[in-house]
This record gives structure tokens, C-alpha cells and sequence, in this order.
């Protein structure tokens, strides 16, 4: 491509500007160029999963604004579904074929004069300030639920493999924990504990210890005790290194180990003086 024409163009159709709105008949544009690519097809409605990022780039000639005001014009027209999960994930369905009068691609970019004819009719969706007041019911008649038709409430579906992935993150998130400063160890951690041939009383040494250091720290966790279990082992193996290099210390005497270190540094003194003194030596 050229300079002037950097991307690849977007298709605009008139007749979807006169029925839908300009605005919304370019959005539609872009969103059937992206079902056409990475659409899931399920019993007869295709189904678009869209990030944060990706929702940025469709329209980046839009400000955010613009953009949520033209895809919620485009659903309560009844051309798409969207729906927004908690991490920012957009959900667009849409039935197969479901843009209705959509002229050619090539009558499209054609610059032609058209032919004239009846003008199209425009939506005439009432459009109110206020919400009208609902009828009332008819005196001893009861209003059950209102039918969904297969929708979000309704028949249930398999979840594809996106969706379940995110569902997992959400169960993870809500079972995680924040340390707190009277935190305890449960029954679990004792009984672990009592495995390891560990004595409760040196874990209880550890605890405050440990508190303050994750309180610092501001992590949360799904499993505190197992963090603590890891914690007070490698204490554990701390103190036993330190009192067997306190037991061999104390099994050598003060006086041979004292004796042993001033006989080294005479021998030592004694190999100096004679390589000084030979004077036929040169390696040095």
C-alpha cells in the first residue's frame, strides 16, 4: 500500500448508514470482518470473545464513549448481543446472517449514482424520556416470569475452554486470603507439623516473626498454613546446623585448638626466613 492509504479499509455501506446510523453501520462493518475470522459457531449464533486491548483497536478513530454508545445502539437495535465480564472481556453474539439487505462489497466502493427510488424508512423506535407507566393486570390474573427465548438466563451451554479459564481465575481470587496480625495456624498445620518430628513450642517461636515479615510484604494467599509449614522447616534446619557446629566445637579443647594454630604460624614464619635467605634462589 501506499503512504496515504497505510491499512487495509474498512467497508462503509450506505444503505446500513440510512437504516442503522452512519456510526453504527461502520462499527457493524468491522465486527462482521472480525466474525468472519475468529467467530465460534454454535447452534446457529456465532459468538466473538474480544479483550480490553483488541475493543481499543477496532475503532481507534472513537473515543471510548463513542464506542460503547454505538455497540449498545447496535444491541438495542437487535443486530448484536454484547455482554462485559468482570475482567474486561467483551462477549458479542450475533445470529447467522444477521445483517439483513446488505448490498455487495463491489456495489460498496462503487461511486456510480445510484438509481432513484422509494426513500428508505427510517427505525421508528418510540424514543422516551421516562420509561412509559406498565399496564396493570387485569384484576385476578397473575403475571408469571417473562420467557428468555434461549437467552443469557436461559438454555444453559457448554462453556469453551476461554471461558473456563477465566472462571478459574475468579474462584482462585476470591479464595485468596491477606495476612492479618492475629493470625493463627489451623489443626491442619499441627498435624503436619507433628510429621515432620517438629515441636509445636518452636513454631510458636517462628509465628510472630512470620506474621510481620508477610505483613510487610502485603501478599495475599489461598493457604497461609502451608506458607507457615515451609517457614518453620527451614528454621528448623537452621538451628540443627547451628547446635552441631556448636557440638564440634566443644568436643576439640580450647588449649589444642590454640596450640595447633601457633605451631602452623611458626612453620610458617620458619619456611619465609629460609627462602629469604637463600640467595641462590630466583623463582621469586
Amino acid at each position: 500500500m501506499s503512504e496515504l492509504f497505510p491499512e487495509r479499509p474498512v467497508l462503509f455501506y450506505p444503505s446500513l448508514a440510512l437504516r442503522y446510523g452512519a456510526d453504527e453501520a461502520l462499527l457493524l462493518s468491522i465486527l462482521d470482518e472480525l466474525f468472519r475470522q475468529q467467530a465460534l459457531a454454535e447452534g446457529g449464533v456465532d459468538t466473538l470473545l474480544l479483550a480490553p486491548s483488541l475493543c481499543q483497536m477496532l475503532a481507534p478513530f472513537w473515543p471510548a464513549a463513542r464506542f460503547s454508545v454505538t455497540l449498545g445502539s447496535l444491541e438495542r437495535q437487535g443486530l448484536i448481543q454484547a455482554q462485559q465480564g468482570h475482567n474486561g472481556t467483551l462477549r458479542i453474539q450475533r445470529r447467522q446472517a444477521a445483517v439483513p439487505n446488505a448490498v455487495p462489497a463491489a456495489e460498496a466502493v462503487s461511486v456510480s449514482k445510484p438509481e432513484p427510488g422509494p426513500e428508505p424508512r427510517p427505525a421508528s423506535l418510540p424514543v422516551y424520556d421516562t420509561p412509559p407507566p406498565s399496564p396493570a393486570p387485569a384484576p385476578g390474573r397473575t403475571r408469571g416470569p417473562a420467557p428468555m427465548f434461549g437467552g443469557n438466563a436461559g438454555w444453559r451451554r457448554g462453556k469453551n475452554e476461554l471461558e473456563q479459564i477465566f472462571d478459574w481465575h475468579e474462584e482462585r481470587n476470591q479464595r485468596l486470603m491477606p495476612m492479618t496480625m492475629g493470625w493463627q495456624p489451623g489443626e491442619a498445620f499441627h498435624d503436619m507439623l507433628s510429621r515432620q518430628a517438629i515441636p509445636s513450642e518452636f513454631a510458636q517461636q517462628c509465628l510472630d516473626e512470620f506474621v510481620l515479615y508477610w505483613l510487610d510484604k502485603d501478599r495475599k494467599e489461598t493457604n497461609w498454613d502451608q506458607k507457615f509449614l515451609a517457614w518453620v522447616k527451614r528454621e528448623w534446619v537452621r538451628k540443627q546446623s547451628r547446635d552441631s557446629a556448636g557440638r564440634s566445637e566443644e568436643q576439640q579443647p580450647l588449649g589444642q585448638l590454640n596450640e595447633n594454630t601457633r605451631r602452623d604460624t611458626r612453620e610458617n614464619r620458619k619456611r619465609v626466613t629460609a627462602a629469604i635467605m637463600d640467595i641462590k634462589d630466583t623463582d621469586w
